[in-house]
């Protein structure tokens, strides 16, 4: 049986509920049961649903009771479905919390389940001890427990760093199918036969995706559109500004305005378009579709060795892409499809040269989308060998 268990169900924000889809998708058949936190909330489109891990609020307030409730919620559903064959449990998005569980789980009951643990970023392993991190890598190495990684960079700094093996095999597609062919849009084809290009910063406005760093980018940017002798004109494509001051929401609007302003030539002078703060699956595809760049400005020390779903989606579309050098998955941005910038004053250089060569990005981003299309091929590899184990 194939379970998955994922507290943040009731989470709106991020992957958690289209990621359930993808895991079903990849394995071919149904999850047999998804087991979440106790929420109210109404899940779309997801059914076999348990509502029986502890809730935020508890994880937060009282962590000994969260683990030991969600040891005991886990130990029941299992024992009762152990009647219909060995169990492979998957948790997408593990934290310490989850780590803590299956630990003491394991150590009630070594033969409950197998546990598939996806880690996202390094430093929840960080926040365990050193007497739990010696207790996993016990677990590890009697296969009672596979830890999983979506970036090559994550499982070799795991292996390095901590001396836990992990399998860079569980990659799941985000808003963007694998299977989905690649889509201009017919009105985009039109405006781009007008050389009139768009540059997208999509997905949440977050701090540590760079967002503050977007009115100096564009003031570049608009620095050497003047400088150059080209023709085309650019259309600057983001999701509206988050903040929780209303000063700073000014204070940010004024300096991108001000950016974008273009005193020296009005007629060069970048447009810019705000989408809705959030958007709905369909229109977040549309709006990547409609793109002939993406920006991806992230932070380095939140993003080192982490993937990212805008990167994920926009290799998909077979987008170029300009990022910061050194986050994660660049293995799927060295195919001549994307530029790095070691520094802020890079991005503006760097957009204007994919502009530039805009054509030559685009086939080398077919490249790069075969990449990772192999690579959640493994993923779909490994759900349904697991499926496949015998008891």
């Amino acid at each position: 049986m194939l379970v998955v268990v994922e507290k943040l169900l009731d989470q709106i924000n991020g992957h958690h509920q289209t990621q359930i889809k993808a895991i079903e998708n990849l394995a071919g058949n149904p999850v047999d049961t998804i087991i979440t936190s106790k929420s109210n909330m109404v899940l779309q489109n997801i059914s076999n649903v348990e509502k029986v891990l502890s809730t935020r609020e508890d994880r937060k307030n009282q962590p000994c009771a969260a683990i030991n409730n969600d040891v005991y919620a886990l130990e029941k559903i299992f024992e009762e479905r152990n009647g219909s064959g060995k169990l492979f449990v998957i948790i997408p998005t593990t934290d310490e919390h989850d780590f803590r569980v299956c630990l003491k789980l394991l150590k009630r009951n070594p033969n409950i389940a197998t546990f598939s643990l996806r880690v996202l970023v390094y430093h929840k392993i960080d926040n365990l001890s050193d007497d739990e991190r010696a207790d996993l890598a016990k677990l590890i190495n009697t296969e009672s427990i596979v830890l999983l990684t979506e970036t090559v960079s994550l499982a070799k700094l795991l292996k390095d760093k901590y001396n836990l093996p992990a399998i860079n095999s569980f990659l799941l597609p985000c808003t963007i199918s694998a299977n989905k062919s690649v889509n201009s849009p017919k009105e985009r084809e039109a405006v781009q036969a007008q050389n009139h290009l768009k540059i997208g910063y999509l997905g949440g406005f977050r701090r540590e995706k760079g967002a503050s760093k977007l009115p100096e980018i564009l003031t570049g940017l608009k620095n050497l559109v003047n400088q150059s002798d080209s023709k085309f004109s650019i259309e600057f494509i983001m999701q509206k500004a988050k903040y929780k001051s209303r000063f700073k929401l000014a204070i940010f609007n004024f300096k991108l305005m001000r950016s974008l302003r273009n005193k020296v030539k009005p007629d060069r002078e970048i447009k810019l378009t705000i989408l809705d703060e959030e958007l709905s699956p369909s229109l977040f595809i549309n709006s990547v579709e409609s793109v002939d760049l993406l920006l991806i400005p992230y932070d380095v020390e939140k993003y080192r060795a982490r993937g990212s779903g805008i990167i994920i989606d926009g290799v998909l579309a077979e987008k170029p892409i300009v990022y910061t050098e050194g986050i994660g998955m660049n293995e799927f941005l060295n195919f001549g499809n994307a530029e790095a910038a070691t520094q802020l004053s890079d991005f503006s250089p760097n957009i204007m040269k994919i502009l530039l060569n805009l054509q030559t990005y685009r086939n080398n981003a077919k490249l790069a989308r075969n990449a990772l299309c192999a690579q959640i091929q493994k993923t779909s590899n490994f759900l349904k060998a697991m499926q496949c184990r015998p008891d």
